[in-house]
């Protein structure tokens, strides 16, 4: 539950009858790419084809020669997109063998170094040029929107319908007071900030029908957004965007219900960061083998499956059996529409 890329592959399910394992065989070309991108960006030492293939599992066609045309032409696409995969020939005992690796600061934007009028301009230029969420969030981080970023994440971006981008955007950039229909009731907000947070986007702003600061989640507005004028309000000195949006575990502890904690398997490979994530009253059990079993509240079912899905096959619910349930069939009903 895009911030810095984490690699998915497919949710594990000790019940072999389930539909699960279909879901990674079906995984799109592009789906494939942003999981390969992830996973080389993260390694500090080049892979080979074949262990990527044993990473990115079921991603890849079975035979060689496929999952090698499949791997080119993944390669090639995200060569096209100015992203460096570079190859090196390994010596020892993989004497000529290849192996690939990125470096993510040969492409990531880095501080672009505005002074207040540029970065004024470039804000501006966002808030009336249509740009979608999927062509690059961290460059609306860069020119105003905002991201919780404060460790590697396993989120895949999120995208945002590019109708409401320009006047959300305008709304923070410019300070225009937005009005939107939200929950049945017509809102008239000042926007002081937005952010992308647990797999959800959030628009934060004085709301004039509460008269207080409120959290709005930007997938739950209806219709269309309107803008007032600009500098009609002004953004109170000291306001911190990150910290008026729920953090991630307050996300998954919102809600109710008699299974409000799960307990979730997460693999050796992730389990060392959930544990810092959630910290030690979380672990249940260490497993031999580095897995940990976690206890993780899962009140709110959406925010919980955003977070346990970044993980794919590195994590599985073992209970209770609702909540379990619950997962299995929303995947069967992902594997179903593909």
């Amino acid at each position: 539950m895009p911030r810095p890329l984490n690699y998915c592959s497919g949710i594990s399910n000790t019940n072999k009858t389930s539909n699960v394992a279909g879901m990674a065989a079906k995984t799109s070309q592009p789906e494939r790419m942003i999981n390969l991108l992830a996973l080389l960006v993260q390694r500090s030492q080049p892979l080979t084809l074949k262990q990527i293939r044993q990473e990115l599992v079921n991603q890849y066609p079975d035979g060689d020669s496929a999952a090698r045309a499949a791997f080119e032409r993944d390669k090639s696409q995200l060569r096209a997109l100015g992203i460096p995969m570079d190859m090196i020939t390994l010596g020892g005992d993989k004497a000529g063998e290849g192996a690939y690796t990125i470096d993510r600061r040969q492409f990531e934007i880095g501080d672009l170094g505005l002074n207040e009028a540029e970065r004024s301009a470039l804000q501006m230029a966002i808030a009336t040029v249509r740009i979608g969420a999927s062509h690059g969030d961290e460059a609306l981080w860069k020119l105003g929107g905002e991201r919780a970023l404060d460790r590697p994440s396993t989120s895949v971006n999120i995208q945002m319908d590019d109708k409401q981008l320009p006047a959300l955007a305008a709304g923070v950039v410019e300070h225009r007071t937005l009005k939107f229909l939200y929950k049945g009731q017509q809102r008239q907000v000042d926007p002081y900030g937005l952010l992308s947070r647990g797999g959800f986007w959030y628009i934060v702003g004085f709301d004039h029908l509460r008269n207080a600061q409120r959290v709005f989640r930007v997938d739950r507005i209806e219709g269309e957004i309107t803008n007032g004028d600009a500098q009609s309000f002004t953004r109170p000195d000291g306001f911190d965007l990150a910290k008026a949006v729920p953090t991630e575990l307050e996300l998954l502890t919102e809600g109710d219900g008699d299974d409000a904690i799960a307990t979730v398997l997460v693999d050796v490979s992730l389990a060392q960061r959930v544990k810092a994530e959630f910290g030690d009253g979380a672990v249940l059990r260490e497993r031999s083998d580095g897995s940990i079993e976690f206890a993780i509240p899962c009140a709110n079912m959406n925010a919980f499956r955003v977070w346990l899905f970044a993980m794919v096959d590195r994590a599985e619910v073992l209970g209770p059996p609702r909540v379990r349930e619950h997962i299995v069939n929303h995947l069967q009903q992902i594997v179903g529409n593909n």
